[in-house]
Parts: C-alpha cells; sequence; structure tokens
C-alpha cells in the first residue's frame, strides 16, 4: 500500500485547542478503514452499539454531512475511561475521532494576529 505524503499547515485553532480545518483526505482514509471495521461486528452480538453509535457518525462523514470540526459527543467515553473496549476498537476508532474533533496537530501553538494556531499535518491526495 502507498503511503500518504503529508504537507504541514498552520491551522487556526479554537477556544478548546483543536484544529478548525480537518483534514478530508486523512478524514476519508480513516473512515473507510473504520466503516470496514465496522462491517465485520454482528449486530447481533453488538453489546457496546457500534453500529447504533458509530456507524451514523462514519456515514456520515463519509457523505460529507458530518460538521466539521465535529463538536459532539464521542461516543463511548464511559467505556473507553473503564477499559473495557476491545483494543481493536480502540486502534481503529481513535485515527477516526482525532481526525472528526481536529485533533491532529503540534503541541506548540503560534499567536498571531491576535489569535491562536498550531501546526497539522495534512495528508496529500494520492
Amino acid at each position: 500500500m502507498k503511503e500518504a505524503k503529508t504537507m504541514r499547515k498552520l491551522v487556526q485553532l479554537d477556544e478548546d485547542g483543536y484544529c478548525m480545518e480537518v483534514d478530508a483526505v486523512k478524514l476519508e482514509r480513516v473512515a473507510r478503514a473504520f466503516k470496514a471495521w465496522l462491517m465485520t461486528v454482528d449486530p447481533k452480538d453488538d453489546p457496546f452499539g457500534y453500529l447504533k453509535q458509530d456507524l451514523p457518525l462514519v456515514e456520515a462523514a463519509l457523505q460529507g454531512w458530518l460538521p466539521l470540526p465535529f463538536k459532539g459527543t464521542e461516543p463511548h467515553q464511559r467505556e473507553v475511561g473503564e477499559g473495557s473496549l476491545d483494543s481493536d476498537y480502540l486502534e481503529i476508532s481513535a485515527p477516526f475521532y482525532n481526525t472528526i474533533f481536529g485533533a491532529n496537530r503540534s503541541i506548540e501553538t503560534v499567536l498571531k494576529d491576535g489569535k491562536r494556531y498550531a501546526w497539522a499535518d495534512f495528508e496529500e491526495p494520492l
């Protein structure tokens, strides 16, 4: 599989420190991977409700309907805190949620014209 090339971009941050711009190329890639994983979940054996809670967000992101950056609540926060979710779920869902929230950025911030910015890596289309 071909590795995505990235470019660094200075992106404005919101009041909570999240990027106000989301990497659309990465979002499509991670959403497709997450959806493929979700499609392996047995609807009759889905105790955490992945298909009811996660799949609609993934579908909305892929269809371009999800407002970005997403300001809603990440599903399963309680279960993540309790450590009761499978590591497979955490591994496949984290890139998706980090991307839609605008959490992919450097730690260092830049002050410019009274606004906060940070460097973020954006994937270039293949």
